[in-house]
């Protein structure tokens, strides 16, 4: 097929396109996920490497791996304009998971911080194995086999492993391409409102099933990360890390003792994400509003 493209509107509602974009050919994918609650946005990511694969967090994580579907089918029977949301066919997600104690990631079976929706699914760009994921009332998880059959993929829950951990909106997850056991973390929402578990950053690292370490970044010598709600975070290939918050984005060098200001001339407006393309040597901003903006990094 042409270049693939796909997007989401709002809460449950996702489509595709096979044919690079031609208005006239998007058609919808999101018939099964209306079985559950989705946040009005919703993280969605294509598998950095394994083609075809699109992961999605409602209250579980779903999964195609084949961009949403049959194309010819969809193109016949599903397209946009005429088709419901929720139609019945229209799309193939399914809910990755073995059910153990439940393939619902907010359900009250995994202990404490239920309810809510999953807020974020990462991938390592080096391994096709290991998937990270996070609610929006503080889960984090962890599965080493998320390209498994759907119903064999298993869940670790990593933050009740931890007493240092926020326990609040995880805004953002990067995986270290080298250890997919490695991963840093920001979380929205103030200090002030968690003061006995503070911190927008973390480093965080699986040392065994279920457990993990959560190390705070917010204080590193110098200047700290200010008590702003973090909302997203990108680490570069040199170990450098971005994280935007709802006045621009701030950076700590590896081995750096102080947050400081990535950069000159972007407004100061709240950033939604990050991204970075190491081999271009650009990060990429969006913000709310304010457009777009790139930044050459060293």
């Amino acid at each position: 097929s042409s270049a693939q493209r796909f997007n989401t509107f709002f809460a449950n509602y996702t489509d595709a396109n096979f044919r690079n974009g031609d208005p006239s050919k998007w058609v919808v994918i999101s018939g099964p996920l209306f079985a559950e609650v989705s946040a009005f946005y919703k993280p969605i990511i294509a598998d950095p490497v394994v083609a075809g694969t699109i992961f999605l967090g409602e209250q579980s994580v779903w999964r195609t791996q084949d961009w949403g579907g049959d194309q010819t089918f969809l193109e016949l029977n599903c397209p946009e304009f005429t088709t419901p949301g929720d139609q019945p066919g229209c799309g193939d997600f399914v809910k990755i998971g073995n059910g153990v104690p439940s393939t619902d990631l907010t359900s009250a079976l995994w202990g404490d911080r239920s309810l809510g929706t999953v807020a974020q699914v990462a991938r390592s760009s080096t391994d096709s194995n290991t998937m990270w994921a996070a609610t929006s009332t503080g889960r984090v998880f962890f599965t080493s086999n998320a390209d498994a059959a759907a119903g064999s993929v298993v869940w670790e829950r990593l933050d009740s492993s931890s007493s240092v951990d926020p326990g609040r909106f995880v805004s953002g997850i990067t995986i270290d391409p080298a250890n997919p056991n490695h991963a840093w973390l920001s979380y929205s929402s103030y200090s002030s409102l968690t003061t006995e578990t503070p911190g927008h950053v973390f480093e965080v690292t699986r040392t065994a099933p279920s457990t993990a370490t959560w190390t705070s970044l917010d204080s590193p010598g110098g200047t700290p990360f200010p008590d702003f709600p973090a909302t997203g975070i990108a680490r570069d290939s040199n170990g450098d890390l971005y994280v935007s918050n709802d006045w621009g984005v701030l950076f700590l060098a590896n081995g750096g003792a102080s947050w400081v200001p990535a950069g000159t001339g972007l407004p100061m407006v709240e950033v939604a994400g990050l991204t970075i393309v190491p081999s271009a040597r650009l990060l990429y901003a969006a913000t709310h509003g304010r457009s777009a903006w790139r930044l050459r990094l060293p």
